[in-house]
């Protein structure tokens, strides 16, 4: 499966930043001779363009003997020069006349995304296949489980500059210049998650040549679950109580590293996702 977008709407670019170079900034600026005091133009054009190419895969098993269950597995590319182009963002663009030179992965551009999700009722109880009634049919009987498996590769991050040297006002953030990949072949840590070495400070008074998106972050890993029993209180009134755990495994699973090259904390990972969350809830139906 695959999309192609053009013209895409790109959200207040700046008509007039000013172009690197020493000295004032205002002289710099493409509209200074029409107007001395005019500092930023803001301009919505669609000059944006992306593109998403996939392999999908589903496996479904439709529900018999108390279960069913889904898989789904994606292998995809994206990219654009306007960031992620639902949200029509330019936030990256450090050249605003020119829009083609932030081409590349966008933040949500996950290689591998794999997803399980399943029912189970569990064979006990009334109108199951053991322990139809007795002690146990009132203990074990009614009980459903449930969840949400999910697991993918990082999400794509672009290396900014911590001190701008371009001496370019109105436009985004700037980037340094790339000399190596950027990426460790081995030692890889949240202290340390890509090579910041690779990474220089482009020469006074110019823009980097590194790209967006050309890092990645770490991969993710969740699984929510909930457990229900269901009481029946009559033929067309029940009563659920629902367990619900979310990232049920407490796993720990990271945001993308400090980004800004020249700083202390670049390459390092300082936060988290949300940690383990447990629910309770009461459901009537009739």
């Amino acid at each position: 499966m695959g999309t192609r977008g053009e013209r895409i709407l790109v959200n207040s670019l700046n008509l007039n930043q000013s172009v690197p170079g020493p000295g004032g900034q205002g002289p710099r600026r493409p509209y200074f001779a029409i107007s001395p005091n005019l500092v930023n133009v803001a301009y919505r054009t669609n000059a944006g363009d992306s593109k998403y190419e996939s392999l999908q895969l589903h496996l479904e098993k439709r529900f018999s003997a108390g279960l069913n269950f889904g898989v789904s597995y994606t292998y995809a590319s994206y990219l654009s020069d306007v960031g992620n182009p639902n949200g029509g963002g330019n936030s990256d663009i450090q050249n605003h006349s020119c829009v083609a030179c932030n081409w590349g992965p966008t933040t949500d551009a996950y290689r591998h995304v794999f997803s399980l999700n399943h029912v189970y009722e569990l064979p006990f109880g009334r109108d199951r296949d053991y322990f139809k009634t007795g002690p146990l049919a009132y203990i074990l009987g009614g009980w459903n489980i449930s969840g949400i498996w999910s697991v993918q590769s990082g999400g794509h991050f672009t290396p900014v500059l911590g001190t701008a040297v371009s001496n370019s006002a109105g436009g985004g953030t700037q980037r340094p210049n790339r000399i190596a990949s950027g990426s460790l072949a081995s030692g890889q840590s949240i202290d340390h998650w890509f090579d910041t070495a690779a990474f220089t400070a482009p020469s006074l008074y110019s823009f980097g040549n590194s790209g967006t998106g050309i890092l990645t972050g770490p991969g993710y890993f969740n699984v929510d679950l909930s457990l229900v029993r269901r009481f029946r209180i009559r033929e067309k009134f029940a009563l659920d109580l629902r367990s619900e755990w979310f990232n049920a495994f407490n796993h720990a699973n990271f945001n993308a590293p400090n980004a800004a090259i020249g700083t202390g904390q670049a390459g390092v990972i300082s936060s988290t996702l949300p940690a383990r969350i447990i629910q309770m809830a009461v459901k009537v139906t009739f």
